[in-house]
């Protein structure tokens, strides 16, 4: 995939401009080889013809709006990263980011271990002239924000839910929330500290790339209510996704519930060993269901849908978008950006943190 002779000669001149991370290899045929055998095992306990006759009886109006409520976060998305970078020279528009984020979420549902998180950077830099170590920091930011949000409504929902019998599969992946949202956390910290406290003995290079960071991770105080706005906006479109599948197939939920199957299988898609944790993802909607009280056959339907459309459809999108990326002037893999790691660095401003 632009795989040019012009592009390897210039990443040669300049060693390490715009090289691309490591998407595939072993790690990644190990993924999809897992992702394979864990689908063709649940699929083998799905009635196909079952799915196919809830899915001809569902309402398909509702269940379009519902899937343009999913990919309409997109944008906000995007709108929200370039907000975090307010702070950063950049050369992208709202619609380059939203463009960006549906790029490398589509990477992110073929390659193992969020790995389209840094790849999301490379994106940045070669699309819009940020540095990586900047555009990582804001991911990581950002992936705080999200990880804390998801966490607490997903909380709240279960304990509305189950308050009086807690089931120990819900507790298990509250605590995984726990877990990734401490884990975010202690990053932004550590590099804030860091940032004040580098040792001498570290390469320049290195010593730069955690200023570029620290700049990236700490969004302009401005951005703060902005920020806030959008990722609930972006959290209650995915609720308001779910509720309006679960209605298609003429499934009324409440408020908490609709909470609950939402954030409880997206706390899954970090499952490390395949691409957005596939095959856990699908078998954790379907107990998510089951606890709500859906039947089997229509809890098996509403998780088919559900992840054709958020995962499947996603990556045949993201197949043709890159397919036809010169038209969108999307810059992608071996690509090279126009300015090198010196000039990049010098264009982001010191920034403290705010007190």
């Amino acid at each position: 995939m632009d795989n040019t002779e012009a592009t390897e000669n210039s990443q040669n001149s300049a060693p390490n401009e715009g090289k691309s991370p490591k998407l595939w290899g072993w790690h990644t045929l190990v993924s999809i080889a897992i992702t394979a055998v864990l689908l063709v095992l649940l699929v083998s306990y799905v009635d196909l013809g079952q799915v196919w006759q809830e899915l001809v009886a569902s309402n398909k109006v509702i269940l379009l709006f519902g899937a343009l409520m999913h990919y309409g976060t997109y944008p906000i998305r995007g709108m929200r990263w370039k907000r975090s970078l307010s702070h950063v020279p950049m050369r992208c528009g709202n619609a380059r980011f939203g463009l960006l984020v549906f790029f490398y979420n589509f990477i992110d549902n073929i390659v193992p271990a969020k790995l389209g998180d840094v790849y999301a950077s490379h994106l940045a830099r070669i699309n819009c002239g940020v540095r990586r170590s900047a555009a990582l920091g804001s991911i990581v930011f950002l992936r705080m924000v999200d990880a804390w949000m998801v966490l607490i409504l997903a909380a709240g929902a279960s304990w509305l839910l189950f308050s009086s019998a807690f089931p120990k599969p819900v507790a298990w992946a509250l605590l995984i929330a726990f877990v990734i949202a401490l884990a975010t956390t202690a990053v932004v910290v550590m590099f804030i500290v860091l940032r004040h406290a580098v040792p001498s003995w570290m390469p320049e290079a290195v010593r730069q790339r955690i200023g570029a960071f620290h700049t990236g991770m700490l969004p302009d105080p401005k951005e703060t209510i902005s920020l806030l706005v959008l990722t609930i906006l972006i959290w209650s479109m995915e609720t308001l996704w779910m509720f309006l599948l679960a209605k298609a197939f003429h499934i009324d939920l409440g408020a908490a519930q609709a909470v609950f199957l939402t954030m409880i299988p997206i706390i899954i898609t970090a499952f490390p060993l395949t691409p957005s944790g596939a095959g856990a993802v699908e078998l954790t909607m379907f107990g998510c269901l089951r606890l709500l009280g859906v039947a089997s056959p229509l809890a098996a339907s509403l998780t088919v849908v559900n992840r054709f459309i958020d995962f499947w459809l996603h990556i045949i999108l993201g197949a043709v978008t890159w397919m036809f990326r010169r038209a969108f002037n999307l810059r992608t893999w071996r690509d090279h950006p126009d300015m090198s790691d010196a000039a990049l660095t010098n264009s982001i401003p010191e920034k403290e943190p705010a007190s």
